[in-house]
């Protein structure tokens, strides 16, 4: 059926369940107001990292989570820093260090209290602190009648048994949920939204800025906008052909989705063809010498080649992405420069860390360095080793040797068992890091396995 030459859909074809989307509100700083007895809504508290009572030291502190009366107080968001913070701090301000592996904890925690109201093929963990349920079965055994009772029987209960305050958004499929959570529920009072397909002229169409809408960020909004498109009311009565021209596949999803149209289910599973592995960090300060920098790219790389190792992928491309120190652009105007390379599968650390600082020093003229990423993709997986015949085989095995030894000593015995020698010097991080989480206090994401590991510097290897 067509209007206006344009795709038209029919609400009571497409699928309608009973989605709840659920957030955990400020949960890094609500758990950690938890553990202090405090009251997560009142209370005013930030999860910072590096945190210091030094004003010299006060620039490396990026706040990662605040509670609502923190934001409130003192006009700060989730990317803001230790310098936005009114100095001395004031006495009722509670700051914590972040405590990842914690909060993973805490998350599980939640995460099985929704088991109890959905099961696993109707569960979805979509991040930290957002989950998806799907609980149009499991109503009636509760003695629920509506999505919204439900809702509300789960944030009691969640509250009850954590003190962790949340928040839901109800539609008829996982997109309508997602959205009725972002631009519904965390403003109101009983913090429940629900937005239905009757709904849509009403709640997705009045969306204020285009970029609170579900995968639509600042590039794609510049994009549109260059097509007349500055609303989500515009995108939905925009010319879908013109848009699947200029967009492709992304333009005709933006359509569908700005109609409230979303045909993916909770228990479908999706294997990507291809993904990525990558690592990135802002360093404790600003890094001004070559080799300190150098230091760290070699790490990061050692930690990706590890990574890719045990997927059993090798990259194809490799991306170094180098931020200079806040408020420093070169003569160019840049603060930062980002360089991919086409190079033959591998999953090699040294094979890794030598295009990533060929990369550096083709593009490095003694900036201030303080931000660094790390990206493989286009992966292919194989088990096999591929002999380069320009390089002498013995040595090419020899160095997949050293790295399944490297690997399988971490594995058991945890990552500061084994390290480079050059981790000990001046700007290496690697050590530092090794009890991080996502790159925050906790945990070492993607190498640590075993928590039950020697922590002292006589008992390292060093490579």
């Amino acid at each position: 059926m067509w209007a206006n030459k344009n795709p038209y859909f029919i609400y009571e074809k497409e699928p309608s369940r009973d989605i709840l989307c659920i957030d955990c509100k400020s949960f890094y700083a609500s758990v950690e107001c938890v553990a202090r007895n405090l009251d997560p809504l009142t209370a005013k508290l930030v999860v910072m990292s590096y945190p210091s009572d030094s004003i010299e030291e006060r620039g490396s502190g990026l706040i990662l989570a605040s509670s609502p009366a923190a934001k409130e107080a003192y006009g700060i968001t989730n990317i803001s820093r230790a310098r936005d913070l009114p100095f001395p701090y004031p006495e009722d301000l509670h700051i914590a260090a972040p405590r990842m592996a914690y909060y993973m904890e805490k998350n599980r925690e939640i995460n099985n209290i929704y088991k109890k109201y959905a099961d696993e093929s109707n569960h979805h963990v979509y991040s930290v602190d957002e989950s998806f349920l799907d609980v149009t079965n499991s109503m009636a055994l509760f003695g629920k009648s509506t999505a919204y009772e439900m809702a509300a029987l789960i944030c009691k209960d969640v509250l009850e048994q954590t003190g962790i305050y949340t928040t839901v958004g109800i539609g008829d499929n996982p997109l309508l949920a997602k959205l009725a959570l972002d631009n519904g529920s965390k403003d109101g009072k009983k913090r429940i939204a629900e937005w239905r397909y009757e709904d849509v002229p009403d709640t997705l169409w009045r969306i204020a800025d285009i970029t609170d809408f579900w995968g639509i960020g600042k590039r794609t909004a510049k994009r549109l906008e260059q097509m007349g498109i500055h609303t989500v009311y515009d995108l939905a009565h925009a010319d879908y052909y013109r848009l699947k021209s200029r967009l492709g596949v992304i333009g005709a999803q933006l359509y569908a989705h700005a109609w409230g149209i979303d045909r993916s289910f909770l228990g479908q599973e999706y294997s990507p063809k291809s993904k990525s592995i990558g690592n990135s960090q802002i360093l404790d300060r600003d890094y001004t010498r070559r080799e300190e920098i150098e230091i760290v790219i070699k790490e990061m790389a050692d930690q990706v080649g590890t990574r890719l190792r045990r997927l059993g992928a090798k990259a194809q491309v490799v991306s170094l992405w180098v931020g200079f120190s806040l408020g420093y652009t070169d003569p160019a105007g840049k603060t930062g420069f980002h360089q991919q390379v086409k190079i033959e599968p591998t999953n090699s650390s040294k094979e890794l860390a030598a295009v990533l600082l060929q990369l550096f020093d083709h593009h490095y003229r003694q900036q201030d360095i303080r931000r660094l990423g790390v990206n493989c993709s286009d992966l292919v997986y194989a088990t096999g080793l591929q002999l380069n015949l320009f390089e002498d085989p013995k040595k090419q095995i020899n160095d997949e040797k050293v790295d399944f030894v490297v690997d399988t000593i971490r594995k058991k015995y945890g990552f500061k068992s084994i390290i480079h020698a050059h981790s000990l010097l001046q700007g290496g991080r690697a050590i530092a890091r090794s009890s991080l989480v996502g790159g925050h206090a906790g945990g070492m994401s993607g190498l640590e396995e075993n928590q039950n590991e020697t922590t002292h510097s006589e008992n390292l290897y060093r490579l």
